[in-house]
């Protein structure tokens, strides 16, 4: 099969991914539901679309006998399967605190900005009102008094 210049061999789309698992499209997307959920997120290609590393397909494919020849829950198939993916990296308690700080802070600046702008905003429509002209009644009020 041949790719286009710039797009990466050992990725395969849903269709091709599909295919090559011998199942439903219908059937990957639960499949992609599954993996994002246990192992983590899959390559997305330009326009937002996952993308199957071959390495993944064979661990599901892995997983997916298991499932079938031993009767286990698909999940518990594929956390059996560890193939060449090394388990999630999770931040040290030390880090995940130091994330949080960060955000922390970042969310302090930004309601700090969205205030001074709702301020900004009080002022400016007080001031609109000020140049709009006064409301007269129309002139056709005026013929029956």
């Amino acid at each position: 099969m041949e790719h286009p210049e710039g797009e990466d061999p050992t990725l395969l789309p849903p269709a091709l991914a599909a295919r090559a698992l011998g199942v439903s499209p219908a059937t990957l997307r639960r499949y992609a539901a599954l993996w994002e959920r246990l192992v983590g997120p899959l390559p997305r290609d330009p326009r937002g679309g996952r993308l199957w590393p071959k390495e993944a397909l064979a661990r599901l494919r892995a997983a997916r006998e298991a499932h079938l020849r031993e009767g286990l829950p698909l999940e518990e198939a594929l956390a059996r399967v560890q193939g060449d993916f090394p388990a999630l990296a999770l931040p040290s308690e030390g880090e995940a605190l130091a994330l949080l700080r960060a955000l922390a802070e970042r969310l302090e600046r930004v309601e700090g900005e969205l205030r001074a702008l709702r301020e900004e905003n009080a002022r400016l429509r007080e001031a609109l009102k000020a140049l709009e002209p006064p409301r007269r009644r129309p002139w056709w009020r005026f013929w029956g008094h």
